[in-house]
Parts: C-alpha cells; sequence; structure tokens
C-alpha cells in the first residue's frame, strides 16, 4: 500500500456533473521527491486523503478609534504569557476619569500553524474556558500525529466535531502565540551577536594557545644540536 506525505498548495476546488467535485493540488517536485512513483501509482485508485492549513485565522477585537488591540500580551523571562493591562485603562484609573467604552471592531489575522503548535508543544499555552481541561493534551496528540479518528473514538465526537475543536482551540492560543513568538525572535536576535562575540574570543583563544606552544623546528641551531646530543 503507497503512502505519501506532502505540504502543497490548493489551486482549484471544481464541482462537476453527477455530484463529483475535483480538487487540484500543487506541490513541489522537490518536496515529493522519490514519493512521486508513490503518488503515480494512486492514479484511478480510491485513496484516503486529510488535508490541514497552515495557516491559523483568529479574530482580535480592537478600538475602532485607536486601531489598538482591546486586549494586550506581555512576556514575562520565562516566556509565559501575561495578560498586560491597557494603557488608557490604567491612565484613566490614575486621574480618576470614568473609563469610556469604546467602539469595538473585529479584526481578522493570521499565523503559521507551525508557530501556535510550537506554542503548544512547548507547554506555554495557558488553559481556556469553553474548552475540555486536558484540552492542550489532546491537541499535542494531534500534532505528534495521532489521528482524527482515533481522537474521536476516545472523546466520543464525531471526526468533524474533533476538527472544528482543535482549530477553534488553536485560534483561541493563537494571540498568545504570536506575542510569544515575537518575544522568542527577539530573544534569539539579542543572543546572536554574544554568541558571534564568544566564538571570536574562543578562536582567537585557540590561536593564541597554538602560538604560544614552541616547535622543535623552531629552535636555535645551537639548542637543537643541544638536544640531539643529549639524546646520543
Amino acid at each position: 500500500m503507497s503512502f505519501v506525505n506532502f505540504d502543497g498548495f490548493v489551486k482549484k476546488v471544481n464541482h462537476k456533473p453527477k455530484g463529483v467535485t475535483e480538487l487540484v493540488l500543487e506541490i513541489s517536485t522537490k518536496e515529493l521527491g522519490n514519493s512521486i512513483q508513490n503518488l503515480a501509482e494512486m492514479i484511478d485508485n480510491d485513496v484516503r486523503v486529510e488535508i490541514e492549513s497552515d495557516i491559523v485565522r483568529y479574530n482580535v477585537q480592537i478600538n475602532a478609534n485607536t486601531e489598538r488591540p482591546i486586549v494586550n500580551y506581555q512576556v514575562d523571562q520565562s516566556g509565559v504569557v501575561h495578560i498586560a493591562e491597557p494603557e488608557p485603562e490604567q491612565l484613566e484609573a490614575e486621574l480618576g476619569l470614568p473609563a469610556e467604552k469604546p467602539k469595538i471592531e473585529e479584526k481578522p489575522m493570521e499565523i503559521e500553524r507551525e508557530v501556535v503548535d510550537q506554542f503548544i508543544l512547548e507547554g506555554m499555552a495557558p488553559e481556556q474556558e469553553g474548552f475540555p481541561e486536558n484540552m492542550t493534551d489532546i491537541v499535542k496528540r494531534r500534532i505528534e500525529g495521532e489521528s482524527y479518528s482515533k481522537l474521536a473514538t476516545e472523546l466520543e465526537m464525531s471526526s468533524g466535531a474533533v476538527v472544528d475543536l482543535i482549530n477553534d482551540y488553536r485560534a483561541a492560543v493563537a494571540p498568545l502565540a504570536e506575542t510569544w513568538w515575537d518575544w522568542k525572535q527577539d530573544q534569539a536576535n539579542e543572543a546572536e551577536p554574544l554568541q558571534k562575540e564568544n566564538a571570536e574570543e574562543a578562536a582567537e583563544d585557540e590561536k593564541g594557545s597554538e602560538d604560544s606552544v614552541p616547535d622543535e623546528y623552531d629552535l636555535p641551531k645551537d639548542d637543537q644540536k643541544d638536544e640531539e646530543d643529549g639524546a646520543a
């Protein structure tokens, strides 16, 4: 039985007569590699297909006047994401002014699923209201390759319901994952110059230690002769 796993691009979805839907996928030849032969063997055969988007789409509530998020996040030194109190509310509280309710709008956002999944796998995603207590473990199992059908049987749900549940959870933690990823990138950028400097210092120290060890052939001729006479 042939098996092929790949990342691709959904090119077209065509509705054809007799209740048939034609799906056209584009995959780079490099991505397929040697699997192209396995794929060719599936022509005119029935196959089981699971397609999952590489993009997580979610909505962020923003202040329509300032176009800034209603909820802001910050990351502590250990990488844990917390909700930060909005600056306008802090200012109003300090001045004793009544809080003005802003006009709220929904802004559609996108983030790579790989970023969200890494956030979940590293145990940084907090529990979310409206989801099972073990939701993080469920998503981890799916990310690590467990099938929707197996999860559905265990959870006593349909496969479609499990797909929706996991997608909704990814969307719920996506804003936190984005903040965490930005922090992670900043940490890496700050560490890079220091790592480069340490590597250069180590290389200089190694070179200096090599230069400080004299080679027997670098000894003065008289010293070399004395050593040879002593050896004799």
